[in-house]
């Protein structure tokens, strides 16, 4: 009896274990399942947002073959109200079925992209009420100021990229005349732009236009097909025929065509002040400045912030100065021991080592704006490269008289090493989901290219106390545009309430430069707030992880960790801040 019975028993223990690792089997495949979901709904919004018009595809793929895209019809595009409804529809489909995913599932890389896509794709109930509130055009990132850099930057990977861009650039009257129509929904509605910005995109469409037979697209594409190697001297002459007849009956006619169209608006804009002043204008900007700086932090809250980070910040200035009132001199005119843009981005390159972590070396061309931009552009930019061509990289730099290339130092740290560059080719280098790369966090991406900036002073070959005067002036000067920028389009400032501001914070008295500060403002809300939200954020995050981790806090590892975990919501890299300080601990 007791033999039969410890056979049971034996049986019964063999028969629990078999449940239980098929209850384990079942748990792993529902597991694996779930991944597999997540995984063919990135992918599906991946290859949704990549071939939505061939600028992305060719900025984001240089074998776009690889990712299954054959066959790919050249397209800027749909810019229409009726295409902006198509997609928050899709946007609201994508969230439904994320909310449908086990999140427990998920691998650890799965969960961060899932937290990040979670609020990207959410829509807001009002979202459809303020469309007509976007605008596509101004004189700085507005699209059309953008395009013509964008164009003499795609990328011919082989032949077939120089036949779809040939297709392309056609595509560029039907979009803009898109663009007219859409702007008289926005005149129809009492939300078209002031005349002043009429008239500023105006006059930077006619310098664009104005030598036709040798406009820069023409030029700059000439070069690249006769550096292009494989091609004959006759396909060279063809392709070279093809671009300019396409510049020259499609390209700026399509220029012309905004001219025209914004001319016979002007007048229609009702507001000559900031986004406040429109009916739901404060709303939007609201919604604006959540998406340009990915903080979760309201308006008032920034407000605060802001306040209180100018007024430590003059204080540390003024502290400085106490001790060495020459620093103010030596402030108005910094002269820095390297001046050559090559000379300093290879200098960068070698001193960031012991203060960020390793990277992978890739290459980088310098390159200056065209004569006809340089008016409307930046001192310098970077173009992020394709997700699998990292390895080649350009910087453009404005070598306008307006800009004092012998203050580019930081410039470049900015835009280069440790900044836009060495953030974008680290990231790409930890083989993220490709789906975040379609994904726009300018609030991360200036953040950080801001906050190394301020650092690079301090690496620029000068006093250690002026770079910290040079660093908290700059800090305060962005700040105070950023806080402009808030009252302006939020709390209604005036031009009078713009002037009193910054003469009494920063001195400033030429009305000219009062003027352009204003309309600035004015034209693109938001903008400075990229940059300002989100160095500030980058500077919470340290401090938090500064204090928590005292003794064991390490630089490098903090640069490290938000450099891999990318661009995101800020308030979803604290998330992961907590967890990476819980592991340090």
């Amino acid at each position: 009896m007791k033999k039969c019975k410890q056979l049971y028993l034996l049986l019964t223990l063999l028969v629990l274990l078999l449940t239980l690792a098929g209850c384990n089997k079942d748990k792993g495949a529902s597991a694996v399942q779930t991944q597999a979901e997540f995984d063919a709904l990135t992918n599906e919004i991946f290859l949704d947002n990549v071939q939505s018009d061939s600028i992305t595809l060719n900025y984001t793929l240089a074998n776009p073959e690889n990712y299954g895209i054959t066959n790919y019809k050249p397209t800027l595009g749909d810019f229409s109200l009726e295409a902006m409804k198509e997609n928050l529809a899709k946007c609201e489909n994508y969230s439904a079925r994320l909310k449908s995913i086990d999140y427990k599932k998920l691998t650890d890389d799965q969960k961060l992209t899932y937290d990040i896509i979670k609020d990207y794709y959410k829509v807001d109930d009002n979202a459809d009420d303020l469309l007509l509130y976007y605008e596509v055009l101004s004189p700085t990132v507005g699209l059309q100021a953008q395009l013509p850099v964008l164009y003499a930057e795609y990328r011919f990977y082989d032949k077939d990229d120089i036949d779809a861009y040939l297709e392309l650039l056609p595509c560029t009257y039907d979009y803009f005349n898109q663009i007219i129509e859409f702007e008289k929904l926005k005149s129809e509605a009492g939300l078209f732009m002031s005349d002043r910005s009429v008239d500023d995109i105006m006059e930077q469409c006619e310098s664009l236009i104005a030598d036709k037979e040798n406009n820069f697209l023409i030029t700059v594409f000439n070069d690249k097909v006769e550096k292009y190697d494989g091609l004959t001297k006759d396909e060279i002459k063809e392709y070279k025929k093809k671009n300019k007849d396409a510049v020259l009956n499609y390209v700026i006619p399509a220029y012309q065509l905004l001219i025209d169209g914004l001319k016979n608006l002007k007048g229609t804009g009702t507001n000559e002040g900031g986004l406040c002043n429109f009916e739901r204008g404060k709303e939007y900007y609201e919604s604006l400045v959540r998406s340009e700086t990915g903080s979760n932090r309201s308006v008032e809250e920034l407000i605060d912030i802001l306040e209180n980070y100018i007024s430590k910040n003059i204080l540390r200035m003024q502290t400085l100065l106490a001790k060495d009132s020459t620093l103010l001199n030596k402030a108005n005119d910094p002269s820095y021991p390297m001046t050559d843009p090559e000379e300093i981005l290879t200098y960068l390159q070698d001193t960031i080592k012991d203060r960020f972590p390793d990277m992978e070396k890739v290459n980088y061309t310098v390159k200056y704006v065209h004569k006809s931009l340089e008016d409307f552009i930046s001192p310098a930019f970077y173009l992020t490269p394709a997700i699998d061509n990292y390895e080649d990289n350009s910087i453009y730099i404005n070598g306008s008289d307006k800009f004092d290339l012998s203050q580019i130092f930081t410039t470049l740290a900015h835009e280069g090493y440790p900044g836009h560059l060495f953030q974008n080719v680290y990231y790409a280098q930890q083989n993220p989901d490709p789906v975040r790369s379609t994904m726009n966090f300018g609030g991360y991406s200036e953040g950080w290219a801001t906050y190394v900036e301020m650092i690079s002073y301090h690496m620029a070959g000068i006093d250690d106390n002026l770079a910290s005067l040079l660093e908290e002036n700059n800090a305060v000067i962005l700040m105070m545009y950023a806080r402009a920028d808030i009252g302006i389009n939020y709390e209604g400032w005036t031009r009078e309430d713009s002037d009193k501001y910054l003469k009494n914070m920063l001195s400033i008295t030429d009305e000219d430069t009062l003027d352009q500060f204003y309309i600035s403002m004015v034209e693109e809300p938001a903008n400075y707030l990229q940059y300002t939200i989100g160095y500030i954020e980058m500077m919470e995050l340290r401090e938090k992880a500064e204090k928590k981790l005292g003794d064991k806090f390490s630089e490098k590892d903090y640069h490290e960790f938000i450099l891999k975990i990318g661009p995101s919501q800020f308030y979803v890299i604290d998330k992961y801040l907590d967890k990476w300080i819980k592991s340090i601990k």
